[in-house]
């Protein structure tokens, strides 16, 4: 045997067998990896969302409740409240004011605990309300013009309040602060006695 021969048949002797890099192992680690990676991404989508709609629930709280407990001059509540002819509704609307501004002043103390950032309040809250509000001044304004304020305020109102009541009692199955629930209670009550006021004297008006 020549030296060629013998130096290739080390070389033959001296190679490795090498299987497949992909084993069936192998390829079912992998694939267990990518179904738990889109598991844990589905459920952080879904826990993200799920958190975002409690935030929007005490948003939409926060928002209707600063919107009619607003303090200027001419914030419809308090300017439109003013003119009317009855003095049962003026007093009722008087009440109902002052109640939503006191409990305004306290939410802005506990409102943080529920994770709503007052200035950063989401886009779908934020509009939605704008809107409901903008209709609920409108709707006033029209009346003035139209000579039917009192029945017009009457019936507009106890839709505000109507809908923040119900705003409240969501917000409250959601709450995680006791302070904040407490307040929600207390709001939810007042509220409730005021809702109906206002439609006791629209439906004998």
């Amino acid at each position: 045997m020549d030296n060629k021969a013998y130096l290739d048949q080390i070389a033959v002797k001296g190679k490795v067998k090498s299987g497949p890099i992909f084993t069936p192992m192998l390829i079912k680690l992998i694939a267990a990896g990518v179904v738990m990676l889109i598991t844990m991404i589905i459920v952080g989508s879904v826990v993200s969302s799920s958190n975002a709609k409690v935030t929007q629930t005490h948003e939409r709280v926060y928002l209707r409740v600063a919107n009619l407990a607003d303090n200027k001059t001419n914030a419809p509540l308090k300017k439109y409240s003013q003119l009317l002819r009855n003095s049962d509704l003026r007093s009722y609307a008087s009440t109902l004011y002052q109640t939503l501004l006191t409990f305004s002043n306290d939410l802005s103390g506990v409102i943080s605990t529920t994770g709503v950032n007052t200035g950063a309040i989401s886009k779908e809250v934020s509009t939605a309300e704008s809107a409901s509000f903008s209709s609920y001044t409108s709707a006033l304004e029209n009346a003035v013009l139209a000579g039917t304020l009192d029945r017009t305020f009457a019936s507009e109102t106890l839709y505000q309040i109507s809908t923040l009541i119900q705003y409240e009692q969501e917000s409250l199955k959601k709450a995680n602060s006791q302070a904040y629930a407490n307040l929600i209670n207390k709001s939810i009550a007042d509220l409730t006695v005021l809702e109906e006021n206002f439609n006791t004297w629209s439906e004998s008006h």
